[in-house]
């Protein structure tokens, strides 16, 4: 039997103003989607009701983040309240995020992030839920300071704690340069959750397009990653047909393997 692989997509890029959300999650079940991510509480019910996982929120602190910490009195109380919030409502996952630099030199904010990761770890465990750490590109998010794969393992394994692991998103780490397939095998028991958009644009992912997305869920699955590949682009005016494509962009792997 081929490995399954389960395909979820971001509440913020697919769920538009004026698209009804028991709609729109039905849609998705319908299209072969398995789980949603970072959905609004009053959506949450509705997405369950189709039958789709909410596998995460996220934390603030993209900005002003937990590499500063002279943030950390502000943003741990907010994360605490994010862990307690997935909990009660059965989500996995809270993403977390470096913040941006602001001058602090990479090995610094390092540092200040296991710190930080570390104070909430605990929390985490209690509650059974992962803190999960994204990497962004410096493209699209100018100054943000984990905007290499490197600093997020680093991270995460200096924190170690099984409640603290990796958001690896293959878009924003395949712009910086980043090897996606080599970084996952090599992490793989750092690594989580995968977000997936093709290069650079942020359009819909291609089999075998500038990020060869049947090639890499091949190599990654047979490596032994069983969480879910999240559809995260920009869609065009075919948004139901560019997530079809999108998740049928990974599942070339599991079609060729059948």
């Amino acid at each position: 039997m081929p490995t399954a692989i389960k395909i979820s997509a971001p509440d913020w890029c697919f769920l538009k103003a004026g698209i009804e959300p028991a709609k729109h999650y039905a849609k998705l079940k319908t299209i072969g989607y398995d789980a949603v991510e970072m959905v609004a509480p009053e959506n949450r019910a509705a997405a369950v009701a189709a039958g789709l996982k909410v596998l995460n929120l996220s934390a603030p602190g993209m900005g002003k983040g937990l590499n500063h910490r002279e943030n950390h009195g502000e943003l741990l109380p907010q994360i605490r309240a994010c862990i307690a919030q997935a909990a009660a409502a059965g989500i996995p996952h809270v993403i977390v995020f470096s913040g941006n630099r602001a001058g602090q030199p990479d090995a610094e904010g390092q540092a200040t992030c296991v710190a930080a990761l570390r104070a909430l770890a605990p929390d985490a465990a209690k509650a059974g839920v992962t803190l999960v750490f994204e990497m962004l590109n410096g493209f699209d998010h100018g100054d943000y300071q984990a905007d290499r794969s490197a600093y997020g393992f680093a991270v995460a394994r200096a924190v170690a704690s099984p409640n603290v692991r990796v958001l690896y998103d293959i878009y924003h780490m395949a712009r910086m340069g980043d090897d996606p397939a080599g970084d996952v095998t090599t992490n793989l028991d750092l690594v989580v959750h995968l977000h997936c958009a093709e290069t650079p644009k942020r359009t819909v992912p291609q089999a075998y397009g500038a990020v060869r997305y049947g090639e890499l869920a091949r190599v990654i699955t047979a490596a032994g990653y069983t969480g879910y590949w999240g559809m995260e682009f920009l869609p065009g005016e075919d948004l139901y047909g560019e997530l079809a494509q999108a998740a049928a962009s990974v599942r070339a792997a599991q079609a060729a393997k059948a």
